[in-house]
């Protein structure tokens, strides 16, 4: 017993608080401040010290994915917590399932003391025959809860009350949060874009003008005003439109001045993803806010968009290219995107998805490359391996497990030296956050300096574990070579029987294949293409001589040579 019992002491205790919105019905019983009063004032009591706060405030049981509990989950996984108190089973969750797997398996497994304090839980004193029911009862309160506010919601979707937020070139009317008005910055461009639509310009074409003219996206519109607005800007670039913003734009019909309800639903209480809702299950009320664009207008911009045709899926031969997500741009190296070319619907190629000419990117060079061409560089690449394989099998494979050991060794090597830096350091970090707390305890260091060092100590901690976790799982599949490379073998022996390329076929083989910008002009026109093998990375063939290149017409007149070495460094 002495053992655990100084586990315990050396390990933090969790003080576990979570309120979510619908708590809010309980009174102050349930605030965040109460519950930290009643854990810390019962640890105390208890001879519990190390204490820290897990905080998940405004988030729902019924949903585990909170920040402070994967926090607290993650400081379990590191070893550093020994007890785990919340105020009672709902605060920790009330999915009976998700909660009954916590207290009755995951803490006992890693060791961890659970305590709910007003059910009168604690695991050193034995298994509670009264929590499964406590936590039955706790799912059907957030259920009955569900019931509520789904009723609520309904009540006021068919009230006419806008239940999403409003779309962009609206906001919400300061003297009513409930109704909608112009932001008139916003609504001048929602205003350009249906203009350029009936004046007939596709999506693509109007995204690339609001680009050139540095107009905000939306999201990086709201940010920039300091609204309020769910999701994160993934877009890097805050004036790059995309084509399917300005579609969701274009069929927007709050813009006529309607409000439309229940476009979305989700299937479940416990599931919030939102689904899309059939039309007929829409409520729509016509002109509650001022619109923006005349409803004439949008019946006529709807009317182009339903007769504007569909491109047809970018298929070769009636099939999707068997390179597709192998090709990327060797300078940017962001995939290549296949084509059809418009005029002769028999020539197909590829370019960067990046560039600047097709896609208003920042690659320079489109890095164009006919379909037919990289078949054929491939193909004969694969050939020279082949017959390599055939002619004397001992050389390939040697060659094969010289490359791959010396490789695989310099970066287990590289890989071992940075674990136990990164082993290192995580308990440098420990030590350094045990000492932070205590300096903290006896008045050393200020409680605002504590939260700063202490935020800054855990986000560390939480990169070094991802990274040791990352580090050891790679060092442990690093014995899987002598199996790859028999595969590697074994793919290019089927290639040998085969009269053609096939999508599994080349995935056994090649990892991705670097396409480089074309140089040179007339007769001197040339292009790199490297392949990465599955394995092995790019193979250098021993004897390689100058006119073992390949040249193929890209064009009526011209041709191109294809190198298939690396650029020399």
């Amino acid at each position: 017993m002495q053992p655990k019992k100084k586990k315990e002491q050396a390990g933090i205790t969790a003080l576990y608080c979570r309120l979510s919105r619908d708590d809010g019905m309980d009174g102050d019983s349930n605030s965040v401040a109460n519950q930290k009063k009643l854990l810390t004032q019962k640890a105390k009591e208890m001879g519990l010290s190390n204490t820290r706060y897990y905080v998940d405030d405004g988030y729902t049981g019924t949903n585990f994915n909170r920040p402070g509990f994967q926090q607290l989950l993650s400081d379990i996984e590191m070893g550093y917590v020994s007890a785990v108190m919340v105020k009672d089973l709902s605060r920790l969750g009330r999915d009976y399932v998700s909660v009954g797997n916590y207290t009755d398996t995951y803490f006992p497994d890693h060791g961890i003391r659970f305590i709910a304090v007003n059910d009168g839980i604690d695991s050193e004193e034995g298994e509670s025959e009264i929590a499964p029911f406590k936590n039955v009862l706790n799912e059907l309160y957030a259920r009955d809860i569900s019931k509520k506010v789904r009723s609520s919601h309904r009540l006021r979707g068919n009230a006419g009350e806008p239940l999403s937020q409003p779309p962009y070139g609206y906001r919400k009317d300061p003297q009513d949060k409930k109704k909608w008005i112009i932001d008139p910055e916003a609504a001048e461009v929602v205003k350009s874009i249906f203009r350029m639509c009936l004046d007939g310009k596709g999506n693509e074409t109007i995204a690339g003008i609001l680009q050139e003219q540095k107009v905000m996206v939306p999201m990086a519109y709201w940010q920039s005003k300091g609204l309020p607005r769910g999701g994160k800007n993934t877009q890097p670039n805050p004036y790059k439109w995309c084509k399917t913003t300005i579609q969701k734009i274009l069929s927007q019909q709050e813009y006529c001045g309607d409000i439309i309800n229940f476009k979305t639903y989700s299937k479940s209480f416990k599931n919030k993803r939102r689904l899309e809702n059939d039309p007929e299950n829409w409520v729509v009320f016509k002109d509650v806010h001022e619109p923006i664009i005349a409803r004439a207008d949008f019946e006529k911009v709807q009317a182009l968009v339903a007769k504007t045709k569909r491109r047809a899926p970018k298929k070769e031969n009636g099939k999707k290219s068997v390179f597709f997500d192998l090709l990327y741009c060797g300078d940017c190296h962001k995939k290549m995107h296949y084509h059809t070319n418009t005029k002769n619907r028999d020539i197909h190629y590829f370019s960067c998805s990046n560039n600047a000419v097709d896609y208003r990117g920042d690659c320079p060079g489109r890095h164009y490359i006919r379909a037919d061409a990289i078949e054929q560089v491939v193909t004969l690449e694969l050939r020279r391996m082949a017959e390599m394989l055939r002619n004397d099998e001992a050389a390939f494979v040697e060659m094969l497990a010289q490359k791959t050991d010396q490789e695989l060794q310099k970066e287990r090597k590289r890989d071992e030296e940075e674990l136990q830096k990164s082993i290192v350091r995580n308990d440098t970090v420990s030590k350094l956050y045990e000492k932070l707390y205590e300096d903290n305890a006896t008045g050393k260091v200020s409680d605002e300096w504590f939260m700063q060092l202490s935020h800054k100590y855990e986000v560390e901690r939480m990169e070094l574990k991802n990274k040791i976790s990352a580090l050891r799982r790679k060092l442990a599949e690093s014995g899987q070579h002598q199996r790859e490379r028999d595969s590697f073998i074994k793919a290019i022996r089927q290639f040998m029987r085969m009269d053609r390329l096939t999508s599994p076929l080349l995935r056994e083989l090649i990892d991705h294949i670097d396409v480089f910008e074309t140089e040179g002009t007339g007769k001197n026109r040339t292009q790199r293409v490297v392949i990465y093998y599955r394995f092995v990375g790019y193979i250098e063939w021993p004897g390689r001589a100058g006119g073992q290149n390949y040249k193929a017409d890209t064009r009526k007149g011209v041709a191109v040579e294809y190198l298939t070495d690396p650029i020399p460094a």
